[in-house]
């Protein structure tokens, strides 16, 4: 059973699912304090993996919820928890038995559908998650490679998901914040003046009241798109290292905001249109650098495209294509342009290359 009081020695002697089901059942806790809250943020932003298992910890309370549980099942359940409370009766041992009941369920599940891809469905209802009089939990929901997914918030604001991203909501009853932990999504914001809608990336603010915006998150760059309302920039709390750097922007529809480490924000007036088409399972590209777009490409694929001639990036092109499937792009670039395409053995990577 792990220390709950050395963190270190439970990220060196546990499994990432074992950390995962510590926290779960931790902030579930009545005790859990702003303390914990604080170092379960710094684990889960510590990889994109602590998220995903966090997520997964989310998912599987909401079977044991929604479903019935089956009677093999609840019998290792109810002997993990005997077990786990017979060894000692302190409230820490009463978590572990709670975590080791979670992780009994996942790998249940994971035997009972071993290549099943666990995300958010569309009707994805987290008001489920905050029973009134109870501490809320801090849901995270995720997308997988080429998966869209829309979740509609307790709120009546809607966060669509685009590829390969991970959201954690954590309302309250007089804050509406969220943390944009990896990828992208678009925020159509409830009106609620008592409570501002904040999200969370990489350090970077977004505050807005009733209003559409979409968040980018990659690397050290944050892109903050405003479709329609009023939203405000800002940096958080820390101190940054860049005395020069701008703390606070106001953006007006028609404008992104681009946001790399401590440098100063800059403003653009883009297509909106264009920036958010993801949402209809599209990308517009006008007169964009081939390297560019097939960055944006490779995105929704686990198949990736690659340059056998470094050259062709620097090409010039324009269209519409469909997003997830790599092949077609291809053969669209081949049909049109110079180009030719090939993956060795007919699978894995896609090289392009100039045609002879």
């Amino acid at each position: 059973m792990m220390d709950p009081n050395n963190m270190n020695a439970m990220n060196a002697d546990n499994s990432v699912e074992e950390q995962a089901a510590y926290w779960f059942a931790r902030l579930r806790a009545d005790n859990a304090s702003k303390a914990d809250q604080r170092r379960f943020k710094t684990w889960l932003e510590k990889s994109p993996e602590h998220a995903e298992a966090y997520a997964l910890q989310e998912e599987v309370w909401t079977a044991m919820q929604d479903s019935a549980v089956d009677d093999e099942i609840m019998a290792m359940r109810q002997n993990a928890l005997a077990v786990s409370a017979g060894a000692n009766n302190n409230s820490w041992m009463k978590y572990g038995a709670i975590a080791a009941s979670l992780l009994i369920v996942i790998v249940s599940m994971v035997m009972l559908n071993p290549f099943g891809q666990m995300g958010v469905s569309d009707d994805a209802d987290p008001s489920r998650q905050f029973a009134q009089g109870e501490s809320q939990s801090s849901p995270i929901y995720r997308t997988a490679i080429g998966q869209r997914s829309t979740v509609n918030l307790p709120d009546g604001s809607v966060v669509e998901l685009n590829t390969d991203s991970l959201v954690q909501i954590n309302f309250s009853e007089d804050r509406r914040d969220l943390i944009l932990l990896r990828g992208e999504a678009l925020f159509e914001v409830a009106k609620d003046a008592d409570r501002p809608f904040v999200v969370e990336a990489d350090g970077k603010l977004v505050t807005a009241v009733g209003t559409t915006f979409s968040v980018r998150r990659s690397d050290d760059e944050v892109r903050v798109t405003l479709i329609e309302g009023i939203v405000t920039v800002d940096q958080d709390d820390s101190d940054t290292a860049n005395p020069d750097a701008v703390s606070k922007k106001q953006l007006k529809p028609g404008e992104q905001l681009i946001a790399q480490g401590d440098l100063p924000f800059k403003v653009n007036v883009i297509d909106t249109a264009v920036a958010t088409s993801w949402k209809d399972g599209r990308l517009i590209f006008d007169n964009e650098p081939l390297g560019m777009i097939v960055q944006e490409v490779n995105r929704y694929s686990s198949r990736k495209l690659v340059f056998g001639d470094p050259t062709l990036s620097d090409m010039r092109v324009s269209g519409i294509f469909q997003v997830g499937s790599v092949d077609s792009f291809a053969a669209a670039l081949e049909a049109s342009f110079p180009i030719r395409n090939s993956a060795p053995a007919g699978e894995g990577d896609i090289i392009l290359d100039w045609k002879e």
